[in-house]
């Protein structure tokens, strides 16, 4: 075997060149979320009354559409939600999604500013060269507006559709992570082949090119909220993504994002996800929330939460030990199935324009640089921040 430059650096923190400017100019950075995914993030049998609208706008001519739109009206960046297999249920639950690694390249050319970004499962069996390589493509082809989503861990039965039927240690995945984002960072950064050996990954002759076009990388993000996983994110990526059920909780997550960054002198910026129902009024608003809560899709709720058990994704997988029981709510709790069925848990954009731009901006107030919004009607929702919330928004000054 040809010899070949040996790296040694085999965990993070590890950033050569330093990190991407992901910044935008935008005071809130907005982010077009679950478009990619059947129903979204919404896991209700009201969908079903329209379920070309409501559910499968995942179809490319109508996702074409909405991400362009997206673009048109002011929107940063397009993050679609990966998904292997669906939670089913009646309403087939996330049962059909496009790919976030084609849709990107596939997104590129039809775009011109907006941020693209694609999702790997480390646990999956991927191999970061295969990552490293897509990305540097997608990046060449949009300019340099490709991103990652780095997931250490998600669904146990996505995992045994690729084979892996052996339990995962939560902290393990992301020792794994570490190793994998610290390779896929050395393999946009060498120019000459390069051999890696480290407890996960090794390669021997390695090289991408053309490497990516942003410089010094691509950006990455991550959603862990453990302290294992803020950990990972403070070490490794450029984003956290973080939930928290109030104010104060939000506060304190984005305050220990800051601080443990700052400890390995790197940014971290700290963004949200949430879930959007707007209509004309308040009133109007919470009569829908109302039906939407409940037409509730209990079987497709217990099938999404039951495959995250243990895991450290949106705060789900933290009720390990639920018993089945024989009640609507299969022993889930009403509280907790209805707001994890819409909107995984995050914060719910509802009410009318001038509600869901307060709420917007208290959650910019706590700390958040970045929102993501998926929609109960995407169409819709897309409409009315064009028309009547990004107004609002501009007039606060968290919008230009």
């Amino acid at each position: 075997m040809a010899q070949f430059k040996k790296v040694d650096q085999i965990t993070g923190p590890f950033d050569p060149g330093g990190q991407p400017d992901t910044r935008t100019g935008q005071p809130l950075e907005l982010g077009f979320f679950g478009w990619n995914v059947r129903a979204g993030m919404t896991i209700s049998k009201a969908v079903l009354e329209d379920e070309d609208r409501l559910a499968d706008y995942w179809r490319w001519p109508n996702s074409r559409y909405l991400i362009e739109l997206a673009e048109r009206i002011g929107f940063d960046y397009q993050v679609p939600f990966g998904r292997w297999l669906g939670s089913g249920g009646v309403t087939n639950f996330n049962g059909a999604a496009l790919d976030f690694l084609a849709t990107a390249a596939a997104t590129a050319p039809i775009t011109n500013t907006l941020g693209l970004v694609s999702t790997a499962h480390i646990t999956y069996g991927f191999h970061p060269l295969h990552i490293a390589k897509f990305g540097a493509t997608i990046d060449h082809i949009s300019g340099g507006r490709w991103g990652l989503n780095v997931v250490s861990g998600y669904q146990q039965q996505e995992r045994a559709a690729f084979g892996a039927t052996d339990p995962m240690d939560h902290d393990e995945a992301y020792d794994m992570a570490e190793e994998f984002v610290v390779l896929m960072k050395h393999l946009w950064h060498e120019t000459e082949p390069f051999t890696f050996e480290g407890k996960y990954y090794q390669t021997y002759g390695a090289v991408v090119a053309p490497g990516p076009t942003r410089r010094p990388r691509p950006f990455l993000m991550n959603a862990g909220g453990s302290p294992k996983g803020l950990e990972f994110a403070a070490r490794n990526v450029d984003w956290a993504f973080t939930v928290a059920p109030n104010r104060a909780e939000y506060v304190e997550k984005i305050n220990q994002i800051h601080s443990l960054a700052a400890k390995y002198e790197r940014q971290l910026r700290a963004a949200t996800m949430s879930w959007a129902l707007i209509e004309a009024t308040d009133e109007l608003a919470e009569e829908k929330m109302a039906y939407y809560r409940e037409q509730v899709d209990v079987d497709a709720v217990y099938g999404y939460f039951d495959a995250l058990r243990g895991i450290d994704t949106f705060g789900a997988g933290e009720k390990d030990n639920i018993e089945v029981v024989d009640d609507k709510y299969r022993g889930m709790g009403k509280e907790f199935v209805e707001s994890f069925s819409l909107g995984f848990s995050s914060p719910q954009l509802t009410g009318s324009p001038e509600t869901v731009a307060e709420k917007i901006r208290a959650l910019h107030e706590v700390g958040i640089e970045s929102l993501l919004i998926c929609f109960a009607d995407p169409q819709k929702g897309l409409h009315q921040m064009q028309d009547d919330i990004f107004p609002i928004l501009k007039k606060m000054g968290i919008r230009k």
